[in-house]
């Protein structure tokens, strides 16, 4: 051992070594630093993050069929499809089921659930809790319940209760994918007249990104205007662009329809000057949809670059003009560049909000502008499919996630050419 190899060791058998350590781990600025954000960091866990979590985890969630068709479900073990419909002893274990739910008054749970995955199920699950008694036996459950509960030979029906063997499904998923399992299980597209889902998720992104581009379109010039505006017409000017966000969104929206609807000032002032004979349709189209979602979020998009453009040099233009370079030379190869990390934030912010967007498409909207935001409200609050509501959300999360992904990969590139 080195003389070195001993000064090390000894330093670390002094008492108070271990205890200066653990005191700059425990207090040192990093930590305080932490605990300053724990509160918020716990605040989101608690309200975010658990309950988003669990909502989503229902689009993976089978419990209620695993829990209360374990019988049942586990009789089709060996059973496919193709065999047709079960025989008389699942028939018994599932009188048996229906027996053990309506003593657990879970029976509606379960009638709701095996309803949310085929439509018609309900009624005859509730059905079936109030006809098997002790007069259905091992030996008739079959004769008796088919004669009773004809839907019971669908055999898509008999294929859920199998899938009752697990706690999980992709049934939801798929369905939010326009998928299904056929028969032979294999996943296939569904019929046309039900493929809905990918139409609306493909729609919520190119309205978002248009949206997005037009905010961009529109706030350049504004954002220039603002930063070379003098006191107090810069003032004004700002609390013009920040009005709409001072506003109710639910009044915005509906002032729109006022404005743009048959006998609203647009087609009245078109009418008056001669312009047009009869009002035209503008509201609930997807014209007016993204005039009403532009005119929300356009104010993002113009504190994002203004926010840039009062950083630099009003003498750059004119330097590149000097060295021989048009205007538009000058704005597109100089200044322009030196402005993109404030579009591009804006137009992270803008496209994650135009995402979400769900009381402007309902509203203004028409039948098929309506985006994935409007789908997740209507089987969450009216129809209660909670695990479609969920996937769709899941969908949305995921376009969110590699939009973001995307925004910071450019953010990084932009940073590495600086």
């Amino acid at each position: 051992m080195t003389q070195a190899d001993s000064i090390q060791r000894e330093t670390y058998r002094a008492p108070g070594f271990w205890r200066s350590v653990f005191s700059k781990i425990l207090f040192g600025a990093e930590m305080r630093h932490f605990a300053l954000v724990l509160p918020l960091l716990l605040f989101i866990l608690v309200t975010v993050v658990v309950p988003v979590g669990h909502f989503l985890y229902r689009a993976i969630d089978n419990s209620t069929l695993a829990n209360n068709l374990p019988h049942a479900a586990a009789s089709l073990e060996n059973w496919q499809p193709q065999d047709g419909v079960p025989g008389n002893a699942t028939f018994a274990a599932f009188a048996a089921d229906i027996r053990a739910a309506v003593a657990a008054e879970t029976l509606g749970q379960m009638a709701q659930s095996l309803n949310q995955q085929l439509t018609g199920t309900r009624n005859m699950m509730l059905k079936a809790g109030l006809m098997v008694d002790d007069s259905i036996t091992d030996l008739n459950a079959k004769d008796m319940l088919l004669a009773k509960l004809p839907g019971l030979a669908n055999v898509k029906m008999w294929m859920l209760v199998k899938a009752g063997r697990s706690s999980f499904t992709d049934f939801y998923l798929l369905q939010s994918l326009d998928l299904e399992r056929n028969l032979n299980g294999e996943i296939a597209a569904v019929a046309p007249d039900r493929s809905i889902f990918l139409a609306a998720i493909w729609r919520t992104i190119v309205i978002s990104i248009n949206v997005t581009l037009i905010c961009a379109l529109l706030a350049l010039p504004v954002a220039h205007v603002l930063a070379s505006a003098r006191p107090p017409y810069a003032g004004i000017l700002l609390a013009l662009v920040l009005f709409p966000l001072w506003t109710s969104l639910l009044v915005r929206t509906v002032s729109w329809i006022i404005i743009l609807q048959g006998e609203g000032p647009v087609n009245t002032s078109l009418q008056f000057l001669g312009l047009i004979d009869d009002p035209l349709h503008l509201v609930y189209t997807r014209g007016s949809l993204y005039i009403a979602m532009v005119q929300v979020l356009l104010p993002l998009m113009i504190l994002s670059i203004l926010a840039v453009v009062v950083k630099l040099p009003k003498e750059l233009v004119r330097a590149a003009t000097s060295l021989g370079a048009d205007w538009w030379q000058a704005y597109w190869r100089v200044q322009l560049p030196l402005i993109a990390p404030g579009i591009v934030t804006g137009a992270g912010i803008v496209f994650v909000f135009a995402l979400g967007y769900y009381i402007t498409p309902a509203l203004i909207g028409g039948p098929r502008d309506q985006m994935l935001s409007s789908y997740v409200a209507l089987y969450t609050n009216k129809t209660l499919n909670w695990g479609l509501a969920a996937a769709l959300a899941l969908q949305l999360l995921l376009v969110l996630a590699v939009a973001m992904l995307g925004w910071a990969a450019f953010q990084k590139l932009s940073r590495g050419k600086s």
